[in-house]
């Protein structure tokens, strides 16, 4: 399957990446119309490995999971987020990184937590922004001569120390970077007006039942690259919606004729399998197809009573 590069995404306008975690959330983002997504180190601890997310998920867990997700599952770019680059040993992260390059990673998202520091830790604690420049130019160099792109985003939480970060992880390599704590559009000004080039938006809040800041008004700003968090809920929420129903129901009434509110309808209206939004649909029955008639291989391969 051909995906393209996260480049020529970004050069066709504002991105707005979802948060993935596995083959099914990330597989709806490319059919809810999405250009790219986010590859989530927290949403993939807390659903795939079902603990808290304190920073530790380890390489080969997000080199496997990449893996399935772009060569059986995905046409679109993924952003895979390295956190702290799996380690604060700066001698082990070239390595590592380039595992997630080979892997099939569009960009690598490094931010300058200290490794075992996730969404859910009691503390958050930062590296140095000397370390965290060095991570980002081992990053630049474990991508270099690939089309991977390398992101970095700060998470310090005083605005004036965020910037700063920012600034030091540009002039290491970063091509496109942002902040946590950039939350309103005074924020996304500010951050516009001291930090030059291409940026990112760590992820779009809400304050009073209103959004803080807009995409379009990020777009004008220069922020081509817009984070959205919601698919972990999502996924949840239809989880429990299907299960209380059919649970109350005592049968599969609801989930077996529900159409995602039309989607799930072809152009006859008739309702489809939800099974054929899958990509692996298309590639593995085909070879199924093809396989599953053996006669050909002649009675050699077949000897009875051969062992």
């Amino acid at each position: 399957m051909s995906i393209p590069t996260l480049q020529s995404v970004l050069a066709e306008g504002q991105l707005i990446a979802p948060d993935t975690f596995d083959g099914i959330s990330t597989r709806a983002a490319e059919h809810m119309g999405c250009k790219g997504a986010l590859l989530s180190a927290a949403a993939l601890t807390h659903t795939v490995h079902g603990t808290p997310d304190e920073g530790t998920l380890g390489v080969s867990d997000m080199v496997w999971s990449l893996t399935r997700f772009v060569e059986d599952n995905c046409g679109i770019p993924l952003i895979v987020e390295v956190r702290s680059g799996y380690s604060d040993n700066l001698r082990i992260m070239p390595y590592d990184l380039e595992r997630i390059v080979k892997a099939g990673a569009a960009a690598m998202l490094l931010d300058d937590r200290a490794f075992g520091c996730g969404s859910d830790s009691p503390e958050l604690t930062l590296v140095s922004p000397e370390v965290f420049a060095k991570k980002v130019a081992i990053a630049v160099e474990a991508a270099s001569n690939t089309d991977c792109m390398v992101l970095a985003r700060s998470y310090a939480t005083e605005k004036e120390d965020a910037i700063a970060r920012c600034k030091a992880a540009r002039e290491a390599g970063a091509q496109l970077v942002g902040a946590v704590c950039m939350h309103t559009e005074a924020d996304a000004e500010r951050f516009a007006a001291e930090v030059p080039g291409a940026k990112l938006w760590s992820d779009l809040t809400v304050l009073d039942g209103k959004p803080e800041v807009t995409a379009e008004k990020l777009e004008e700003l220069g922020y081509g690259l817009v984070f959205i968090t919601f698919m972990e809920k999502a996924s949840w929420f239809g989880d429990m919606d299907y299960g209380v129903k059919n649970w109350a129901n005592k049968n599969t009434v609801y989930a077996d004729l529900h159409d995602f509110d039309g989607y799930l309808r072809d152009e006859n209206g008739n309702l489809r399998d939800y099974h054929y939004i899958f990509s692996y649909w298309k590639k593995w029955m085909p070879l199924e197809k093809r396989f599953e008639d053996l006669s050909g291989l002649g009675d050699e391969a077949f000897q009875e009573g051969r062992k």
